[in-house]
């Protein structure tokens, strides 16, 4: 199993994607999410069996993004392209 970065995905409020892929599925799932649009902050969210988690509400994008590599790291699957 690996982490792949999905930047075609990436737009709107959408500003990072990563999947888990295990032999061309996907197991889970990792957003960086703006509401920079609405006036509001950053958010990351994990998605694994159709059951989404709130993962944390960040002020800026500096710390949504520190939040998701800890993710991947904490993980123990590497990032493709690492």
């Amino acid at each position: 199993m690996h982490w792949e970065r999905r930047r075609d995905l990436e737009g709107g409020k959408e500003i990072g994607v990563w999947l888990l892929v295990d032999d061309g599925s996907v197991e889970r799932e990792l957003y960086v999410e703006s509401h920079e649009y609405r006036g509001g902050n950053f958010d990351v969210y994990t998605m694994a069996d159709d059951e989404w988690n709130h993962e944390g509400e960040f002020d800026t994008s500096e710390e949504a993004f520190s939040r998701a590599l800890e993710i991947l790291d904490e993980s123990g699957h590497p990032v493709e392209g690492d």
